[in-house]
């Protein structure tokens, strides 16, 4: 063993001392490899001390060297020591701020619930104490448990809005009637006479969201612009004429049909029943493939005519009725349709 006094009299014995030595100076290469990460340019800096001190641990290094050398180390690690500290204290006040604003922002324009805004108030005064990482993995816990109600709220409140509009709707239509006002007409496709997307729109607005009861079903005519570019576009006007007629004549009169876009049909579908069963009324004619007869100078073509549908319950908001339905029909139709 090393004492201190023989070591400052340089009478310890050569290899116990260059142990030693080797012992430090792995003690400091650890040192430098594993401490905590703190703001870059501090831990760069100390790395440099460390750096540094190690290489005065020569052989021929003095004594006294070697105690200013330890000193100086001592030194270093309060300096980092200190800016790491108050770099985590910056971090967490970071943090605590975030959460504040989130919080005030999820008050203001996110909900109206009571309990939610007392949850969210009573995370924020935790998030100030929480100092272990345990604390910080339950306030996040807890922060997403309030998040996902508050969520929840939001949509109750859109779908209640939703339902406040439509019996808006419904109440003014009403009152036009009433008072002899006569309501706005409907926009009509050219081609088919069908009221047009924009009519459908509004439609689904006014049933988007709804209890058990509605449905909306998509129809695309296949093949419309294939026939348009080899026969012309009165043909293929034609084909979507006679598609919509035999789609009026196979729905009930209740149900509302609309021209959605290109070779695209929306009927909006009111029915008591699953809704395997209502795919089951709709495949037995969107499913049927018919022939349209043209005439051709001296010859007749018969032309297949066929479509793809989809059924979909209302139950969804507008948005995401509306993202669908667009993309069944983009999946089926050129680009051109779009």
């Amino acid at each position: 063993m090393i004492s201190l006094k023989s070591y400052l009299r340089g009478d310890g014995d050569r290899d116990a001392d260059a142990t030693y030595r080797h012992v430090i100076d792995l003690m400091l290469q650890g040192i430098a490899l594993h401490t905590v990460q703190g703001e870059q340019p501090a831990y760069e800096r100390f790395q440099a001390d460390i750096e540094r001190l190690a290489n005065t641990l020569t052989s021929d290094a003095k004594p006294v060297e070697m105690l200013v050398a330890a000193g100086e180390l001592i030194r270093a690690f309060e300096d980092y020591s200190r800016s790491t500290t108050e770099f985590i204290r910056r971090q967490n006040s970071e943090l605590q701020n975030m959460v504040s604003m989130l919080t005030e922002t999820v008050i203001k324009v996110g909900s109206n619930s009571d309990a939610s805004v007392a949850k969210l108030r009573d995370i924020e005064k935790s998030l100030v104490q929480a100092h272990m990482v345990e604390d910080i993995k339950v306030l996040k816990m807890r922060l997403g448990e309030c998040l996902g109600a508050v969520r929840q709220e939001a949509e109750r409140q859109k779908t209640d809005g939703q339902a406040a509009i439509a019996k808006l709707e419904l109440e003014l239509s009403v009152t036009r009637e009433r008072s002899g006002i006569a309501p706005q007409p409907k926009e009509l496709d050219t081609v088919t006479g069908l009221p047009g997307k924009r009519e459908a729109e509004k439609a689904l607005r006014s049933v988007s969201a709804s209890p058990d009861g509605k449905y909306v079903a998509v129809a695309v005519v296949n093949r419309v612009n294939a026939v348009n570019a080899r026969f012309g576009y009165a043909v293929g006007d034609q084909i979507l004429i006679r598609c919509a007629q035999r789609f009026r004549s196979s729905l009930s009169e209740s149900d509302e049909l609309y021209r959605w876009q290109g070779p695209a049909f929306l009927a909006i579908l009111s029915r008591n029943t699953r809704i395997d069963e209502v795919r089951s009324e709709i495949r037995r004619f969107a499913d049927a493939h018919v022939e349209h007869t043209i005439d051709l100078g001296d010859r007749r073509v018969m032309i297949p005519v066929s479509s793809n549908w989809s059924v979909l319950p209302a139950s969804s908001s507008f948005e995401a009725l509306h993202k669908k339905i667009e993309a069944f029909t983009a999946a089926q139709v050129p680009r051109e349709y779009a």
